[in-house]
């Protein structure tokens, strides 16, 4: 029985008729472990990424978003606070013995449950990525330590210490210290100076063990985002970020570009390839992102996910192809599907921030044809906070053009007409 402390848990047998008409056993049993909520599993036609005919989904999801979970390939849903990593794991045990028959596979999609669904793997017995395999998109120190001895161009690092930061600050102008496990530009801190170490260290005091420190690389920050099968690329496509990735910080847009065909893709494709080569059992999608720095490139980190923002709809107008589909269907098969090839139009995107406030006025979208898609997150008389991540966003607006000049200028006119006004502020 569901454990009854977690009196914040709801509990949905949600077997479908077409189930026990199909018969017993005839579908895979599937755990699915979710945060993002369940109406993002499927096509905007409203196929399905786990269709009914082949898998039974023993759902695992945010309890606020409980109600997007609907569908005949439901068995069982359960939902849990977000973060309560306690509830979160019992929930996945319980589901993965429900009625006595043991799940099959144990599927994730978005990065902070990546380490959590391996562990639990292997504590149960379930094929799929293991922990070892995870910490290495996971963990940036284990990650550069792993890329550095195949010879891959990483920077100059180390776990973080006081004295190994003033080592690197020694032989480098300018440190990065960040979380090992960090996501979405959060806590990432630049350091110039011994006093910005030691001032680093006593506001970080308790958890520096969490931190790796680095050299800061001066260069144009790009990433590949690509379909991979045993450390092969077979779908890639490559863009450039215009903006700080943490432009959240002071609520400027965040602005990324595909690149056209040309020595600069082809630079970033060759080495996204040599540092795959590097995990040659790995099967599904990586967004991996680098500097170019001069003629060179110098590797930033890789994480086994699609990329955020909008690069999963900028991915499916180039490809045909969801990126979360393919990295569900890799947890399933071990196979990762991918596109005949890659569609020559570019794409780009803007991430759009908001101060703290009330939102007066609805987020007005360019009613033009190159609009491939607009993530609408915030509301008219919603209470908006300040942008404490990346994701923090009211706003993700993706364009289609023809040349890169297209897709900037479009990105222009997205963000003049998109833009929030100043939010009202409570009296």
């Amino acid at each position: 029985m569901w454990p009854p402390r977690y009196a914040g848990a709801a509990v949905t047998d949600a077997t479908a008729a077409s189930a026990a008409a199909a018969g017993p056993g005839s579908r895979a049993p599937v755990v699915l472990l979710d945060s993002i909520g369940y109406s993002f599993y499927q096509d905007p036609a409203g196929r399905k990424f786990l269709p009914a005919d082949r898998y039974a989904v023993r759902l695992v999801t945010d309890i606020r978003r409980v109600a997007e979970a609907r569908g005949d390939e439901l068995e069982s849903v359960i939902g849990v606070p977000k973060y309560d990593e306690q509830a979160v794991a019992d929930a996945v045990r319980f589901q993965a013995e429900r009625h006595g028959v043991r799940a099959a596979r144990l599927v994730a999609v978005t990065e902070r449950l990546l380490l959590p669904a391996a562990r639990l793997r292997e504590e149960l017995g379930i094929p799929g990525p293991s922990v070892a395999q995870t910490l290495l998109f996971r963990d940036k120190v284990a990650m550069k330590r792993h890329l550095g001895e195949h010879g891959i161009a990483v920077p100059d690092f180390a776990p973080f210490s006081e004295a190994a930061a003033r080592e690197l600050l020694r032989a480098h102008p300018r440190l990065v210290a960040k979380p090992r496990l960090g996501m979405g530009a959060t806590d990432v801190f630049v350091l110039d100076s011994r006093e910005d170490i030691v001032a680093f260290a006593r506001e970080q005091a308790g958890r520096l063990d969490d931190f790796e420190v680095e050299e800061f690389v001066c260069g144009q920050l790009c990433h590949v985002d690509s379909i991979v099968q045993n450390g092969t690329v077979v779908a890639a496509v490559g863009a450039r970020y215009l903006d700080d990735t943490r432009s959240f910080l002071d609520g400027r847009p965040c602005r990324d570009l595909g690149l056209a065909p040309g020595p600069e893709l082809d630079r970033l494709l060759e080495f996204n390839q040599r540092v795959l080569d590097c995990y040659p059992g790995f099967t599904g999608v990586t967004h991996h992102e680098m500097f170019l720095a001069g003629s060179g490139v110098c590797f930033c980190e890789i994480a086994a996910r699609a990329g955020g923002g909008g690069v999963i709809a900028g991915f499916l107008s180039r490809t045909g192809v969801n990126l979360d589909e393919v990295m569900i269907q890799a947890q399933l098969t071990g196979s990762a599907p991918a596109p005949a090839r890659v569609a020559d139009h570019l794409t780009g995107w803007a991430v759009l921030y908001s101060a703290a406030g009330i939102l007066a006025e609805p987020i007005q979208v360019p009613a033009q044809p190159w609009v491939i898609e607009a993530q609408i997150l915030a509301q008219p008389g919603e209470s908006l906070t300040v942008p404490v991540n990346c994701n923090s966003a009211v706003a993700i607006i993706s364009v289609r053009g023809d040349t890169e000049a297209d897709v900037t200028g479009r990105l222009a006119e997205v963000i003049r007409c998109a833009a929030p006004r100043a939010p009202a502020v409570p009296g």
